[in-house]
Formats: structure tokens, sequence, C-alpha cells
């Protein structure tokens, strides 16, 4: 252990100098104002903490004079978001969350990190340093804005952009600077997890002139590794299942028991301080979705509580979503409470097949007539070919307009778009008997069928595939006809070409036609830079399978959907969150890296970043899978 004496220079306490002063039993912390009155000529090294603090450390006079004097002597000085030190000051702080921090040495080694690699610092904050002031040294880290996973070719370009420099020695080379915020690096979840802490063991070893040693550091959150002793499967599944649907209310997503809806989930900013942002919006599919796993919970366990926070979250959609006005748009169901003339027909899908599946499950018909008006009017705004158009929008949605959608193809073979409309149109035709839901779902399978692979893609191939098995299975299931049989195989069989051996599916896209359409930050983007990078989406991919191979082997009796089941849920529960922090503590979020088992992905998109968790997407629909595997003896029944 170090035993140097260094002074720690921070207005205020932070992960970075908890580790300094665990590590180095001599250091001593300093406020920047008590440094005037310290001798810092006993002190071997000093490290000057500005991100500690929102605003960058800015020394005064006689606070500077000091520095600037042991720099002089030779000390060794580590200037984390100071404003201003030795010849180097820089802009106003901005954030860094469309960036990543790339390793770009040829001469500095840190154990773990190639040439290249990318480290992310979420939505932290960064001072640029002026070109003319700041050395021209090559840096050991940078800013570059890129949409890759987990590597990127070092460029002379990249190297040419003086302001982005993020950690880089200052001439003489006893001054180590880092532009941007690392004191909260445990707490704001930097990642990966090890490349962050061998980068801060040798930011530590260099100033302490000595090797640290950072195994035992544990970050702010972690996993349950299978074989934890929570084995068998179904055990594991169970304890999964509960803890999920304990985040709904831990976190504060779940409103009033379900008299107020839910809020939509957590977004991917993770401030610095380890706040994430919460997207306090009301969406009718996030309801509806989050209804069908407290309603699968109750029928486990017949806690009477878990079936009527399912039936306030059903009525909060009807009651409050369903456009009910005489009409042109009688029976539109609105997509959130600020988009309220929106209609996306994927998200009204799931909004109602949770109620559905109520109803077959107990043989109701409680509100069945409103679940019919609703798909109604999706009906008579779909195209000649069974797809409807992306959205639509009330302002324009007149009588000419209806008769034009309804005339014409609506030219979008794209499961991400029209597939859970399809497989409500098939259930929904089980319960009422009405043919146009079924010959309009028919004929949209048929279409997207007919130039299948090559679909729609809006985030990746995989996404595709992974959508289809939900109304594929449902087809099949209402039509017993053995073409809609092959496709569900082709399909299912196809999607174990992205299998990994986790029991994820990894993202890939044939022909990269989802590449990521517009710069970073600039709108919604796939997760996916290569094909082979180990990526898992569980908010466009992933998420859909636990409820569609459990169908599908409801409706087949075929021990392989059930078999891909399990081992697709033993890789969910691998991979979810815990930590003593209830917002994320239960939950699944967006990228999660297979080798590195963690939370780790490009942030290009604009919305849904590496660390988004959509209550109802990704929790409420993996949740709602993995019950019903734990029912599967009982549901079953229901298909016969």
């Amino acid at each position: 252990m170090p035993n140097k004496k260094i002074a720690v220079v921070a207005a205020e306490n932070s992960d970075l100098s908890e580790l300094m002063l665990a590590c180095c039993p001599a250091a001593v912390w300093l406020k920047p104002a008590e440094m005037v009155d310290a001798n810092l000529d006993h002190f071997e090294a000093i490290a000057l903490l500005g991100g500690a603090s929102e605003k960058p450390l800015m020394l005064s006079p006689e606070e500077r004079l000091i520095v600037e004097k042991e720099i002089q002597r030779g000390k060794q000085v580590f200037a984390e978001y100071v404003a201003s030190i030795g010849d180097v000051y820089a802009s106003p702080p901005e954030s860094t969350r469309y960036e990543r921090l790339v390793f770009c040495s040829n001469e500095i080694k840190i154990d773990g990190l190639m040439l290249g690699d990318v480290l992310d610092d979420q939505c932290g904050m960064r001072i640029k340093p002026h070109d003319i002031t700041c050395s021209h040294r090559r840096p050991i880290l940078t800013f570059a804005s890129v949409h890759t996973h987990a590597s990127v070719e070092v460029s002379d370009e990249m190297m040419s952009r003086i302001s982005d420099r993020a950690l880089w020695f200052e001439d003489p080379d006893n001054l180590l600077v880092c532009s941007f915020r690392l004191s909260p690096f445990i707490r704001a979840r930097f990642a990966p997890k090890r490349k962050i802490l061998n980068t801060v063991a040798y930011i530590l070893g260099w100033l302490f002139q000595e090797k640290v040693d950072l195994e035992d550091v544990k970050f702010s959150y972690n996993f349950i590794e299978a074989g934890s002793g929570l084995e068998p499967l179904e055990q594991r599944i169970t304890h999964s299942a509960d803890r999920a649907l304990a985040w709904f209310e831990r976190s504060g997503v779940l409103q009033s028991e379900g008299r107020s809806g839910v809020w939509e989930g957590m977004g991917t900013e993770i401030m610095p301080n380890g706040t994430q942002r919460i997207s306090a919006i009301r969406r009718a599919d996030c309801i509806g979705e989050v209804a069908l796993p407290y309603f699968l919970n109750y029928l486990r366990t017949s806690d009477e509580r878990d079936l009527l926070i399912s039936e306030r979250l059903h009525d909060y959609v009807f009651d409050y979503f369903l456009n009910k006005e005489p009409g042109d748009c009688y029976g539109m169901l609105r997509w959130t409470e600020e988009a309220w003339g929106v209609c996306y027909q994927d998200d009204v899908a799931r909004a109602l097949i949770p109620h559905m599946l109520k109803c077959l499950y107990t043989g109701s018909q409680y509100r069945l007539d409103e679940t019919a008006a609703a798909l109604r009017f999706l009906l008579k705004t779909t195209g000649t070919d069974g797809t409807r158009v992306f959205r639509t929008d009330n302002k324009t949605l007149n009588k000419e307009r209806i008769r034009a959608l309804q005339n014409e193809p609506g030219g979008l073979p794209s499961a991400h778009y029209n597939g859970y409309y399809w497989a409500a149109l098939f259930l929904a035709y089980k319960l009422t008997g009405e043919r146009s839901f079924l010959e309009t779902g028919i004929r949209g399978m048929e279409t997207i069928m007919s130039v299948y692979p090559d679909t729609v893609r809006e985030q990746s191939q995989t996404q595709e595939y992974c959508r289809l098995i939900l109304p594929l299975a449902w087809m099949y299931w209402v039509t017993g006809d053995s073409k809609h049989q092959r496709w569900l195989y082709q399909v299912a069989n196809d999607l174990q070409s992205f299998k990994h051996s986790s029991g994820a599916y990894l993202e890939w896209d044939a022909g990269y036609k989802a590449a990521m359409r517009s710069g970073m930050g600039q709108g919604e983007s796939t997760l996916l830079a290569r094909n082979g990078d180990p990526v898992a989406d569980l908010l466009y991919s992933n998420n859909w399978l636990p409820i569609g191979f459990m169908q599908a082997y409801f409706v087949t009796k075929d021990d392989r959907f059930l078999k891909w089941w399990e081992e697709h849920a033993a890789f969910l529960a691998s991979a979810q969150l815990a930590s003593d922090n209830p917002s994320i503590d239960g939950a699944w979020a967006r990228a999660f890296d297979v080798n590195l088992h963690e939370v780790f992905g490009s942030p290009a998109d604009a919305g849904w970043g590496p660390w988004a968790i959509e209550s109802g997407w990704t929790v409420a629909e993996i949740t709602s899978g993995l019950l019903m595997g734990l029912l599967k003896e009982r549901l079953r029944q229901a298909y016969e």
C-alpha cells in the first residue's frame, strides 16, 4: 500500500477522493482554500479534483501560485476538471452525452486497454482546452463522437483535435491533466467497469509512484450470476420476476397503485452525481404492458392487490387514452399524454394485447367492445397490402385522407411497425370471431413474408425476427395453415444464427439496412455498428422473445420453443440489474455486452441509449414472458 504524503485537494468528497485516501493512508484531504495555510512542501504529490463539484475548480491567485510553485519543483500533480493550470485554460463545461472516450496512446500502457478502445462516461461533463495554450503531445484519452461498440480506429484527424483531448501530460511531464469529471466515476456508472478501473489505477500509480491494485472496488450496480445459489432455473426465474415486479413500485414508475397509470421509465442519461433522468410521461403502450405482469402474478400467487393494480391500469388506458368522440377518429388510441393526436399501431396493439390475454385466460368479455373499436380504427386506416403507415396524426386525418389510406398499399412490411398490430388482430379474431381482423392480419403477414428476410428494418435484422415470432405463432394458431406453420419455424430457426452461448440474441443486420441514419444524437439509432459486436438489445429485440417463444410453445406444443425460452430466460435472469439504487434494481437496461457482462453500448440514439429502461417495452414484456413460463401448465389449456 502506498505510503507517500499526498495532498488531495477537493471542495467535496467523491468516488475518486475516497479511493485515493483509502489507497494511501498518508494522503490528506484539503479544501482549496486550505492550501494557503497548509505547507505543501511536506507533500510529495498533489491531486486537484475539480470533478467533485459541478463547476470546474478555479484556483484563486493565492492558491494558484502555491500549486504552480510545486509543479515547477517537479512534484507530480494531477489536475482533474480544473479550469486553468500551467499554461492550459479551457472553455465552459459541455455535456459528453454523445461522445466516447478513446484510448489513443502509443507510449502509455494501461492493463486491459488497447489502442482505439472506447470507454463511456455516460452523460458527463468536460471542459475543452484551448488549442494555443495546450501541449500538442499525443494524449492518453481523447473524446470522439463515434457510433461504434467497443473500439475505433485512431486517426490522425482524431489526434489533431486538441480541444477534444481528455487525459494527457503537459510540459513539464509531471503535470497530468484530465478535462472531464472523473471524480464520480463509480456512481456515474462509467463503462466498461474493468477498463475504467484500470485507467484510474494507472493515474493513481503515476501519482503515488507505486502500483495500485483496485481489484476490490465495487461499482454501484452488479448482476446476479448464474450458479449463484438460486438454481434450479425455475427458482432463478421466479426470483427474477419477483425482483422485476418490485422495481415498478420501488422506482416510482407505478403511479398510485395503478390509479394514475405508469411512467415510461428511466432515460439513458446518467448525470455525474449518479442520478438518472426519469421519463415521467404516460404512454398507453407502457401502461397496458405493465398491467400484464401484475395479472399473471395474480394467477401465480392469488394476490388480490396485483389483480387490482392490473385492472386499474387497463381501465386507465380505456378511460383516458381511447378517443370516444364521434367522428373519423372514433376508436383511435392516443400514443401519450403529450402526443395526444398521434397513433402508432404497434404501440396500440401492445396496450391492448395484455387486456385481450386476460380475457382469453379468464373468459371475460370486459371492455372487449372498446378493444375491438380501437382495432377497427386501425383497420380503416390500413392499406390494401395489410400494412399500415408508420403513424397517423388526427390533425390531418379527414375522410379524404382515410379513403386514400384504405385504397393504396401501406408499403411498410416491417415487424417493428406492424408485427404486434397483426398479432393483436389474430388474438382479437380468436376472442370476437370478427373476420375483418383475421383477413387483414393474414394479408399483412403475407406481405411481409413475401419480402422476408428483406423487411423494412428500423433497428436490426435481429429485431425483425424477434418481433415476428408472436404474430406468426398466433396466425398459425387461428388458421392451422401448414404454410403459416412453416413461416413460424423458418423465422425461429433463422433467428438461431444470431444466438450467443449466453442465451442472448446478438444484434445483426445483413447489408446494414438499419444502419444509423444520421449523426450521433440526431435521431433514433441501432446499437449495431458492425456485425459480430457482442451486444444484445433488450429494448428492441431480446425483450420480445420470452412472450414470443412461450406463446409459440403453447400453439405448437413443440419442446424446441420451450428449450429456447429456457435458455433465453436464463440469460435474462443473469442480465438483470442488482443495485442498492431502487431506480434500477430489478430492471433491465437496453444495451448489454455479453462478453463484458455489463451495460455497455453506443450512445448514438437521441432518446433511448444504453441505460434506457422502459417500463413497458423492456421490464413488463420480459417479466410477462418469464411469468408465462412459470404458469405454462395452467395457461396452455387456453390453446387446446
